[in-house]
This record gives structure tokens, sequence and C-alpha cells, in this order.
């Protein structure tokens, strides 16, 4: 049979056109969306550059450190681990900000520094007889 032309219908090829038109849509609109989220603040075009880890402990009626220093603009990220009980966390002024430490479970808080000043945190969960004097600073500069 040489010589002869093999005739392929049409129908056997629309499979595969369509295949390839849907994997470059699916491509354009996964494209889109994250060019959409970044225009619209959803996701950072760029990580945080001003960030303060700070690793913390609470233990009976005591934070250490019990003074924390940063620069204003500074995202500062508590990690706090009761060592003792449960007890909480909370900057004084910040509404809802109560967090509660499990014993030996880290938590994490972030606070965004803006406006320099001294902040006192506190403990916000009773925690026994001298509960009112767990206390810290917190100094933006």
């Amino acid at each position: 049979m040489t010589g002869v032309k093999r005739f392929y219908p049409p129908f056997l090829f629309t499979s595969q056109v369509r295949h390839r038109e849907d994997s470059h849509m699916k491509r354009s609109i996964i494209a889109a969306v994250f060019v959409a989220f970044c225009a619209a603040g959803l996701l950072p075009a760029k990580p945080p550059q001003n960030v303060k880890e700070v690793e913390m402990t609470a233990k009976k009626y005591e934070f250490s450190p019990s003074t924390v220093e940063v620069p204003a603009g500074t995202l500062i990220r508590f990690k706090i681990t009761a060592l003792d009980r449960e007890h909480g966390f909370e900057i004084e002024g910040v509404k809802d900000s109560c967090v509660t430490l499990e014993k030996d479970k880290p938590a994490t808080y972030e606070y965004k520094a803006e406006k320099p000043g001294t902040y006192e945190f506190k403990c916000c969960k009773r925690c026994g007889f001298s509960h009112g004097k767990m206390k810290g600073t917190l100094v933006v500069k």
C-alpha cells in the first residue's frame, strides 16, 4: 500500500488542540489572579524589612526579658512560652490583645510598633497572688 494517503478524521485531533488551549488558559488565569492579589495588597510584594523576633518566657509573676526596645515602624513578633502554668500576654491600650499562654506551648503574637513611646505589657490571665506585678515594658524609639 505504498503511495496511499491515509485519511484521519478531524475529531481525532480536536482533543489534543483543546487540551493545549485549556492548559494555556489555566496558566493565564493563575497569572492574572496572582497579579491581582499583589496589586490589591493581599500578597506582599516584598517581605517586611523591620521585623524583630523576641523570644520571651512567662513564669510566676515575671516576663523575661521584661524590657523590649525597638525602633518605630518595627513589626515585633513575640514568641512567648509559659514555663510554670497558664498565663496571658497583653499590651495595654491595644484592644482585644490578650493572648492565652498555655504551659510549655509557645504562642506567637505580632504587634506593629508605630508610635514612639513607652508601653506596658502584662499578664491578662489571673495567675496567682502577685498577678498584678507581672508586667514588662515596651520602648518604641
